[in-house]
């Protein structure tokens, strides 16, 4: 009978022949590897009860056989095997019992996930949870579970023809694989089984399938844009470049030559502030332009002849135009930090010396150079551009730092008062809860406790006494401005009409503001009233009216009124201005053809109302303003008006080649290059 018995150490089963009881062997399990001892057969039955079995009898003996005799010799057993055979038996033995089929209840192999010790489980444990019995781990594993298919006989198979004829009918009831057809999509579709063949692609796989075949199309359109953008943009360059090399003074009266330059240098350095690509190697050369531009004001001062045709007034005008597009080279704190804009003012001394060719500058100290070109303008025509600047750095800046000084750049001392409370005015118009009003309100009280200043030149500070009016300050000072006269015939006082239409305007009360400005008294007093409601009311028609009626009375009967009480030019200037910006051409006209003695400023007041009165989307004639071939009686405000002209034009079409064909017919050297500085602006706008 075969020994049956498991390994004592991992369980592995054996089944070994008898006479290979008692013998020592290695475990065959690769994780085992143990030495276990054979067990006999008896130790591994288990005893049954009853009697003992019987004896068998002995074998008869074969004929001619004769028992062995005492004395005879016994023959010689064989020897005992030695230890080595016996262990190469039992080996044997092992080997041969693993090449049998594995038993059914053979153990399974188990390596833990975790630490990697292996180990056996028996059959029943199969998919459960055993914890490692590696004492360091006792991680939880799950014991696979065996797969007991047996490999298909091969020999088995049916290896003859596909396509060969059976030998026996087949039932008509049976269907085998031989019936089986290709199915084609119209009958899936029909059957309604085309929707489960396919899976449903993902939205991501979509997109991402959308975006290979879009991806070369936005490409391939990116590449042209950038490459007609980029033919553009060095398009507009040479146009700048163009004007600056084409323009040429010879003919112009001197004054006026340099005054073509402080423009052609101004727009030039407008166009560098428009740049996004390199923007700091751009801010440089906006600064130099506007510097150059200031040169030749400077130039054009020392050739100011207004009788010779060159110079005048204009020349104050064209530096407040320089003043206006210097605002532009401000910024943010990031774009100062990113170096593509200045300073509103200057930086803190920091004891750091500068590197070499480095320029450190800001917008306080470039305005307060240019405007120190203009402080001997007409006071009126001072306070007109301290209104506008003031204006523009409320859009542009939060700090009123700049704000506060222009008072100090602009005007001499007898006017500081006045030009305070003009500029305070301005704020508090724009934003009432701003805290520089009442700053600048105390400190003018301070200022003007002992009454208003008495000295040559002084204008009286009728704006202050509006300003203390409108925040409210206590206790202020009247500076002896009394009330209008009751009857509407009777003069007014110069101050008094001030301060009448200042309060009237706060109030919201135009109706009195305009009766207060036809008062009699001096012209000047009448239109400057007239002007600050024209800045302030919603509605300026009747202070033009009311202007053009004091006008016409002044010049009446006169063919050529004498300068000496004819309207002063910078009054009618700035009501020529504001008129074109109410969109009344006509009026605006009429004030700039009252200017006497300054025919430059008159040219000026023209081609500002052309511009100002200039519809968003209609594009303006060059024959609406014209410019004469002879350079001798050119002056600025010809090429200021065609400037105009080329730049709205070109930002309604925005086409190069039709401005750039317009232009050619304009008076080539100076003129001209004006106009392509407008065409390269107005591409850059809107």
């Amino acid at each position: 009978m075969a020994i049956e018995f498991n390994c004592p150490h991992c369980a592995t089963p054996y089944r070994l022949k008898d006479d290979l009881a008692g013998k020592k062997a290695t475990c065959k399990n690769p994780d085992c590897r143990q030495q276990i001892t054979i067990p006999s057969p008896m130790a591994t039955v288990p005893p049954t009860a009853g009697p003992p079995p019987a004896a068998k009898p002995a074998a008869p003996r074969p004929a001619g056989k004769t028992p062995a005799r005492k004395d005879e010799t016994p023959a010689p057993k064989p020897p005992p095997p030695k230890p080595e055979d016996v262990e190469a038996a039992a080996l044997a033995a092992l080997a041969e019992e693993a090449k049998e089929d594995k038993p059914a209840d053979a153990p399974i192999p188990v390596m833990c996930a975790f630490c990697d010790h292996k180990w056996t489980e028996l059959r029943e444990k199969a998919g459960k949870n055993v914890l490692c019995p590696n004492p360091e781990c006792r991680q939880r594993n799950k014991v696979p579970v065996p797969k007991n298919e047996k490999p298909k006989d091969w020999r088995a198979e049916d290896t003859g023809p596909s396509l060969r004829k059976e030998l026996f009918d087949k039932p008509k009831d049976v269907v085998t694989s031989a019936d089986s057809r290709y199915v084609g999509t119209k009958t899936l579709d029909q059957a309604g089984a085309l929707e489960h063949m396919y899976e449903p692609v993902p939205l991501k796989r979509r997109l991402f399938f959308a975006a290979l075949v879009l991806a070369p199309i936005f490409g391939l359109g990116y590449g042209v844009w950038a490459f007609f953008t980029s033919r553009t943009e060095k398009g507009q360059d040479q146009l700048v470049a163009k004007a600056l090399a084409d323009f040429s003074p010879e003919g112009l009266p001197p004054a006026e030559g340099h005054l073509y330059g402080a423009m052609l240098h101004s727009a030039a350095g407008q166009y560098e502030l428009t740049e996004t690509n390199d923007q700091d190697k751009a801010l440089k050369k906006a600064l130099d332009h506007f510097t150059k531009a200031r040169d030749e004001l400077r130039h054009a001062g020392q050739k100011d002849d207004p009788k010779k045709g060159g110079g005048g007034a204009a020349r104050y005008t064209v530096g407040g135009e320089l003043a206006l597009a210097q605002l532009g080279l401000g910024g943010t704190d990031e774009e100062v930090k990113d170096g593509i804009r200045y300073r509103w003012v200057p930086a803190a001394v920091t004891g750091r010396q500068l590197r070499m060719n480095e320029k450190s500058s800001d917008v306080h100290t470039e305005l307060q150079r240019t405007l120190q070109v203009v402080a001997p303008a007409d006071y009126d025509l001072r306070a007109a551009l301290a209104r506008r600047l003031t204006r523009e750095l409320l859009k542009r800046s939060k700090s009123t730092d700049v704000i506060a000084d222009i008072p100090v750049m602009l005007f001499s001392a007898p006017e500081q008062a006045e030009a305070k409370g003009l500029v305070a005015l301005e704020v508090y118009r724009a934003d009432k809860a701003h805290p520089y009003p009442k700053q600048a309100a105390d400190e003018l009280k301070a200022a003007l406790a002992k009454g208003a200043p008495a000295e040559k030149g002084a204008q009286f500070p009728a704006s202050a006494v509006v300003l203390w009016k409108a925040v409210g300050t206590e206790k202020a000072p009247t500076l002896g401005v009394g009330p209008l006269p009751r009857g509407s015939e009777q003069s007014a006082p110069d101050s008094a009409r001030a301060v009448a239409v200042g309060l009237a305007l706060l109030d919201g009360k135009t109706e009195e503001a305009v009766d207060a400005a036809r008062r009699p008294g001096a012209l000047a007093s009448q239109l400057r009233a007239a002007i600050l409601i024209a800045e302030w009311a919603p509605d300026p028609g009747t202070a033009f009216d009311v202007a053009l009626a004091q006008v016409g009375r002044a010049t009446a009967g006169k063919k050529q009124p004498d300068p000496g009480t004819a309207p002063p030019p910078a009054l009618l200037l700035r009501l020529a201005q504001l008129a074109g910006t109410a969109g009344k051409p006509e009026q605006a006209k009429q004030f700039a053809d009252a200017i006497v003695g300054d025919d430059g400023l008159k040219v000026w007041a023209r081609a500002d109302a052309l511009r100002l009165a200039a519809a968003p989307g209609t594009p303006l004639d060059e024959s609406a303003f014209e410019a004469p071939d002879d350079a001798a009686k050119q002056r600025a405000g010809h090429g200021w008006g065609r400037f105009w002209v080329a730049r709205h034009n070109t930002r309604i079409s925005h086409d190069l080649k039709k401005e750039q064909k317009a232009v050619t017919g304009w008076p080539r050297a100076t003129v001209q290059p004006l106009g392509l500085t407008g065409i390269a602006l107005g591409l850059r706008e809107k």
